[in-house]
């Protein structure tokens, strides 16, 4: 793994924390905020190291490497040390060159519909017992929402209105 770049957002994370961490498992770091969302993500690679500051959207790590076992022993450092960044992104031929918003806009998105994903799946998970007993509507109603999750294609609106059947499912 070469390089890491941090966006610290909206988040409480400490830069010592993070400093240290990296330190620990011998990682460069850079910080990057919102004077970078219009930069490649080649370019801020190349930018010389500054202080990290707030910004206006979610914690983000762009990871340059692609080694398998180092991005998960990264992950676990991380976990084991509090440091919570969701959104991440590793780099490829195709997103190296795309601006810092490009991407995050994208991550955005996979994070917003595997939340939705984790959503449905957790109330298909828990459901109403009694309902499911003695109403057939319902049972085929979270039958239909367990096949949704077993394909992979399903899109982010089918997933709203399948949360929202269940949720405003009435007897």
């Amino acid at each position: 793994m070469n390089k890491v770049l941090i966006y610290l957002g909206t988040s409480n994370l400490k830069e010592k924390v993070i400093e240290d961490v990296f330190k620990q498992i011998g990682i460069e770091i850079n910080y990057i905020d919102d004077d970078d969302l219009e930069n490649t993500l080649e370019k801020l690679l190349e930018l010389p190291r500054k202080e990290g500051k707030k910004g206006k959207r979610e914690p983000f790590m762009f990871i340059d490497g692609d080694n398998v076992d180092e991005i998960k022993n990264l992950e676990s450092i991380l976990r084991d040390n509090n440091v919570k960044i969701e959104r991440k992104a590793v780099k490829t031929k195709n997103n190296i060159s795309w601006t810092l918003r490009a991407l995050m806009d994208e991550v955005d998105e996979e994070f917003e519909y595997f939340q939705l994903r984790d959503h449905l799946y957790n109330l298909i998970m828990h459901p109403d017992k009694e309902k499911l007993k003695k109403d057939p509507d319902y049972l085929k109603l979270m039958s239909m929402a367990f096949s949704l999750l077993e394909d992979q294609n399903v899109g982010k609106d089918i997933l709203e209105i399948a949360i929202k059947s269940i949720k405003n499912f009435k007897n």
